[in-house]
């Protein structure tokens, strides 16, 4: 098979690591693999797992030079399956593909656009378009749990064109031995001034609105409230983004500046030491098309208190803690509970790496995507 990944993003994220995964397994069964996306740290990734790599920015929403240049390679490589990732790339690869040829076009948008933060009009003419182009042009759309089929048949995609394969993790790379933690833990905490016996809340990913990271702050400053100030404990936010300056501002304005870390960007392919500096992961999401940032924190072995979100609760079961979304004072409640039982946190981990174990393996999310490729290609359109 030949088979083109489509994404207009350059930087670390967890789209990015979904087509990295499927990067890896095509490579893996003897398949050419082909990704164009922006330029950034990403592309490397991609180059690294055996990918063909062509950097091309998608300029407009409906880019007739990025669709000109797609036709002509696709042609040219005669691409049997194209595998279109968000809004701009499945659009314009949509388009380019069926003007090539391209028998199997499969799209995903791994949030729904219906949960998108922002302005309501703008959300609801992007719902209109995607699912009429969706349903024109695309073979599959890919929903990454049976809440996210449930929400995209909401928006007007035709049932029948959705898929549900959930996201994977690799669990050997984060369920690191207690040496290899200790060491990174130590490695991390030196490096951003923390002392060794700290405790440590942590959260991992781009700072954006959707990403929840206010409602931590805000439930972090109510925490040391109760606590005291004076306490070693400390939050870590390992990302960079939109929202970075505007998060360390509002830690400033609650006056707690000194006990929030923020990283800024980090070399992606390190992220497991962040895992091991963090005692309890917190992941504060307003929306999630899936959350393989979750799926790392429970492989690595960690308590982990999220929103309560649909989809959150479809990966993370009975083995995390949720709180209200967007409730800060609930999550402080919940963070503080999860603190008094410190000598609990072990067993509660444990079971997160069971369930990773049991549902999101690396063979699992293989073995659903090489069959639909070969079912799509094969003419069993199911």
């Amino acid at each position: 098979m030949q088979i083109l990944y489509t994404l207009n993003s350059g930087t670390p994220g967890g789209m990015e690591q979904h087509v990295l995964d499927l990067v890896e397994i095509i490579v893996e069964n003897g398949h050419q693999a082909f990704v164009w996306c922006s330029t950034g740290v990403i592309s490397d990734w991609y180059k690294k797992a055996g990918a063909v790599v062509k950097i091309f920015s998608i300029k407009t929403d409906i880019d007739p030079l990025y669709i000109y240049n797609l036709y002509k390679f696709l042609r040219a490589e005669k691409i049997d399956v194209v595998h279109a990732h968000e809004l701009k790339a499945v659009v314009n690869t949509l388009i380019a593909a069926k003007l090539a040829g391209v028998k199997i076009r499969i799209s995903n948008t791994h949030t729904p656009i219906s949960e998108w933060q922002i302005r309501k009009l703008a959300k609801k003419l992007n719902v209109l378009f995607y699912s009429q182009v969706v349903n024109l042009l695309s073979t599959k759309e890919i929903a990454l749990t049976e809440s996210r089929k449930r929400v995209k048949v909401a928006e007007g995609i035709i049932e029948d064109k959705l898929e549900v394969i959930p996201n994977c993790v690799d669990y050997n790379h984060f369920d690191q031995d207690f040496i290899t933690r200790l060491s990174y833990r130590k490695e991390l905490l030196q490096e951003y001034n923390i002392n060794s016996g700290a405790f440590v809340f942590g959260c991992v990913g781009r700072m954006t609105v959707e990403k929840g990271q206010d409602v931590l702050i805000r439930a972090f400053a109510d925490f040391l409230n109760k606590i005291g100030n004076g306490q070693d404990v400390y939050l870590m936010l390992a990302g960079g983004g939109l929202r970075e300056n505007e998060l360390k501002q509002l830690s400033e304005t609650l006056k707690i500046r000194e006990k929030v870390i923020i990283t800024g960007v980090f070399n992606a392919e390190g992220r497991e030491k962040y895992f091991s500096a963090i005692d309890i992961f917190v992941l504060p999401s307003r929306a999630e098309g899936f959350g393989i940032v979750l799926l790392e924190a429970m492989a690595s072995g960690l308590p982990c208190i999220c929103s309560d979100l649909e989809v959150l609760q479809e990966v993370g079961g009975s083995t995390c803690m949720y709180f209200e979304s967007e409730n800060h004072l609930d999550l402080f409640d919940k963070m503080y509970f999860y603190f008094e039982k410190k000598s609990e946190l072990g067993r509660l981990g444990e079971a997160a790496k069971i369930r990773v174990k049991e549902l999101f393996t690396k063979e699992n999310f293989s073995e659903k995507y090489l069959n639909l490729y070969s079912e799509l290609l094969n003419g069993r359109n199911k």
